[in-house]
């Protein structure tokens, strides 16, 4: 029997037996925690049409369909059940460490001005021009909500949609079934290794993307150690952009009022002006406007559609008594040298960085981001991120370990104390980095969400000091 013919009738797909109602098909997803084959019975007892397995278990029902992978038949149906929408769509997948959220939203806006409407997928939020999808918080959604969603954005008039692949969602096959018109890698370095063990078993999730599925083109920064191999292992197949890449960067140059980009393609040089800041930004540029290239946009509008791109919690500036202060998302050693590199050569003074670590994730990195900061930074307040269930102070302990001056240190577990801190020492010429948490909205401390952004304390404090 084909999938077709098991989707008739069928009213919804879940891999949650608590979610299965009458007619529903219920996948069983062997997880982390949890093990969907125990639940088998359950779902049957609720009315499920059809129950997936991997594994026999002992049970006699004709509805029950052992698969090999239960992770990838999950994908397939949900792709058919929503009626194959990434066929309708230029889907464009961004993998990678650091750049994912910029880059999306610099093709997004690309595409947009070139008439192309396209949707957007990420961390931030599922977006289509004006109307924002969420159903649920993850980077990458889970196979229902992401076929779902595209189904969805196509109704509503989308003609592409560029979504942010996590390396979590590539493991665990929650994009499968999506036939991709792009697929694009940024880079990689020390991050969610709580999950994936190691460097080498997060290489390989990302490399999925390029390996697994169907595509058009393959877009890979080759100055990067990871996309290196990436290349190789396409033998051919990948368009490369950097220093050295088939996309050729010539001249980048950034200050406060943006960057400048000068790269070469094909024979044609290209001039590009962006309000994006920072030395990273050549690479999350070159991406989008080489996928912008590849998908038939005339440069003038790739132009119009770079010059002024507004990408929440993403080096947003906010001006004080003669100091700056940017907020930005990074939470990666990688991400925070990045930024603060860029920084340390636009300033005139000191800078000072708050910054903290998640709970619950990658204990490796925070020492790594201790003496990141240290190196680059004149003054640290290390404060709490989003703890989780973990207690700040040990998080904060944590980073500590990588800090040998701690005479540059002030240790302020409440954030909003600490942000305060940082603009109450700042001077006329210094820059504030409050790093972290970007556009995030609350703070998760034992299982509870709390209303918290950076941006708004910051608001709220330099109103007060002006």
């Amino acid at each position: 029997m084909n999938i077709k013919d098991l989707l008739s009738g069928v009213k919804g797909i879940t891999e949650n037996s608590k979610d299965v109602k009458e007619d529903y098909i219920f996948v069983a997803i062997k997880g982390s925690k949890n093990d969907g084959h125990d639940f088998v019975k359950e779902a049957l007892n609720r009315g499920a049409k059809w129950v997936f397995v991997e594994r026999d278990l002992g049970l006699s029902d004709e509805r029950i369909v052992k698969v090999e992978d239960t992770r990838r038949a999950f994908g397939e149906l949900a792709d058919a059940f929503y009626g194959e929408p990434s066929k309708k769509l230029k889907v464009i997948g961004i993998t990678g460490t650091n750049g994912k959220t910029t880059t999306t939203h610099l093709i997004e806006a690309i595409l947009n001005k070139a008439g192309i409407k396209t949707g957007l997928v990420g961390t931030v939020y599922y977006r289509f021009l004006n109307k924002i999808y969420q159903y649920e918080s993850r980077t990458t959604p889970n196979p229902t909500a992401w076929h779902m969603t595209l189904r969805n954005m196509l109704e509503d008039g989308a003609e592409a949609v560029v979504a942010e692949v996590s390396s979590h969602a590539l493991d665990q096959k929650r994009v499968w079934g999506t036939r991709f018109c792009v697929v694009g890698f940024t880079n990689l370095s020390h991050d969610h290794l709580d999950y994936h063990k190691s460097m080498e078993n997060y290489f390989k999730a990302k490399l999925r993307l390029f390996t697994e599925y169907v595509y058009d083109y393959a877009l890979v920064n080759s100055d990067d150690e990871y996309g290196k191999r990436i290349v190789k292992e396409l033998k051919g197949r990948a368009i490369t952009y950097g220093k050295e890449g088939n996309f050729k960067i010539i001249d980048f140059n950034t200050d406060f009022h943006g960057s400048r980009l000068k790269v070469e393609y094909e024979g044609k040089i290209y001039e590009l002006c962006s309000n994006l800041v920072g030395d990273f930004q050549a690479y999350n540029l070159s991406l989008a406007v080489l996928c912008g290239l590849l998908l038939g946009v005339d440069a003038k509008a790739i132009e119009e559609g770079v010059r002024k791109v507004y990408v929440p919690g993403r080096f947003e500036t906010y001006r004080g008594n003669g100091f700056l202060v940017i907020v930005d998302y990074a939470h990666t050693p990688d991400a925070l040298e990045n930024i603060l590199k860029s920084i340390r050569r636009l300033s005139k003074k000191r800078v000072i960085t708050v910054f903290g670590a998640g709970g619950n994730r990658d204990r490796t990195k925070r020492p790594l981001m201790g003496s990141v900061a240290e190196r680059l930074s004149d003054l640290l307040v290390i404060t709490s991120d989003n703890p989780r269930d973990e207690e700040p102070m040990d998080i904060i302990k944590d980073i500590c370990i990588g800090i040998k001056d701690t005479s540059k240190v002030i240790v302020e577990e409440d954030r909003k104390k600490a942000i305060n801190i940082a603009l109450s020492l700042a001077k006329p010429g210094d820059i504030v980095l409050v790093a972290g948490k970007g556009h995030e909205d609350y703070q998760e401390i034992k299982g509870v969400r709390y209303p918290f952004k950076d941006s708004e304390v910051i608001k709220e404090a330099l109103s007060v000091r002006l």
